[in-house]
């Protein structure tokens, strides 16, 4: 289910900027929506196009129109979601070139073709400079929108030519009440896994289905106390024990903690916050690269714990 504006929890400014834009039929030919993941910028961008095209007029989308509903099942021709393929982890210029084609004509039901190309900076650089021409000569009726995590890792000569917004981490107690309200989540399960999501929904959903929230806040007691709450050496290889045996959870966690670190670093500078940056991206290496994921975190485990010892000041 794609949520309408007034449905969507945490984003009110972004929200309030596009629906204003939609109201006084003054959008911009490309926008850039930067945030963490999973805080509701892809679920924005659909609504945004639901908006834009809704047969009542409603800056909202009414949700009850063709245009809404086929927009909320994906089969609207006027509306197209781009990305990396299925198993890959790059955009190709052979899919920026097939949008170039598309994006000429005119909208075939709708007021506005919306093309909402979802991690932008995975386009290869061949397939960023050719976005980048359709960004300097943007055809009429047509909008634009890229999402990203990191706007710098985006062509600067993209980046200038889209309007940015905004997306915030979404506050602790707003993930429980929409894990309780929405989702059904008991209480006492609903709190750690809003500690877990930094500030992310979709991250708190993520862990919700694979059943992890107790391994991620022991893992982040890990990361913050360098082994020292969970009783040593022995404790620690218990505790890697448990660690959930698919790779893609293990790397999402471990993505999810180097960024939680990384804010950390940022707030307040050290060189023991600094190894242990360096130990989970290490960490991270050996997992993609196949290493065993046991193995892999028994040597992270063992090196916090290590860089603890070593009396390096936090």
């Amino acid at each position: 289910y794609i949520m309408k504006f007034s449905e969507i929890v945490g984003q009110e400014v972004a929200v309030n900027i596009l629906k204003k834009a939609i109201e006084n039929n003054r959008s911009h030919h490309a926008y850039l929506f930067m945030g963490p993941d999973g805080v509701g910028k892809r679920t924005t961008a659909i609504a945004f196009a639901k908006g834009l095209n809704c047969r009542s007029s409603s800056s909202d989308g009414c949700d009850l129109c063709d245009s809404c509903k086929k927009i909320e099942n994906g089969t609207h021709p006027d509306v197209e979601l781009i990305g990396p393929r299925e198993g890959g982890l790059t955009i190709s210029i052979d899919q920026i070139r097939k949008l170039q084609r598309r994006i000429s004509y005119k909208p075939l039901e709708g007021n506005w073709k919306v093309y909402i190309i979802d991690d932008a900076a995975s386009a290869t650089e061949e397939a960023a400079n050719c976005l980048l021409k359709t960004l300097e000569e943007p055809p009429p009726q047509v909008i634009l929108i890229l999402i990203t995590e990191n706007i710098y890792r985006l062509l600067s000569t993209v980046r200038s030519r889209c309007q940015l917004i905004l997306f915030r981490q979404i506050p602790r107690t707003l993930i429980e009440k929409i894990l309780t309200d929405q989702y059904e989540v008991a209480p006492e399960e609903a709190r750690p896994l809003a500690r877990l999501s930094s500030g992310s929904i979709g991250r708190a959903l993520y862990y919700l289905e694979r059943e992890t929230p107790e391994f991620g806040e022991r893992l982040r007691e890990i990361f913050e106390t360098g082994g020292s709450l969970i009783g040593g050496y022995g404790s620690l290889f218990q505790f890697s024990a448990e660690i959930p045996r698919d790779r893609e959870s293990t790397l999402e966690l471990l993505n999810f903690l180097l960024g939680d670190l990384g804010r950390k670093f940022v707030e307040n500078p050290s060189i023991l916050k600094q190894k242990k940056i360096e130990i989970v991206m290490e960490t991270l290496d050996l997992i993609k690269r196949n290493v065993n994921v046991n193995l892999a975190i028994d040597g992270m485990l063992l090196k916090l714990t290590q860089a603890e010892a070593c009396g390096y000041q936090d």
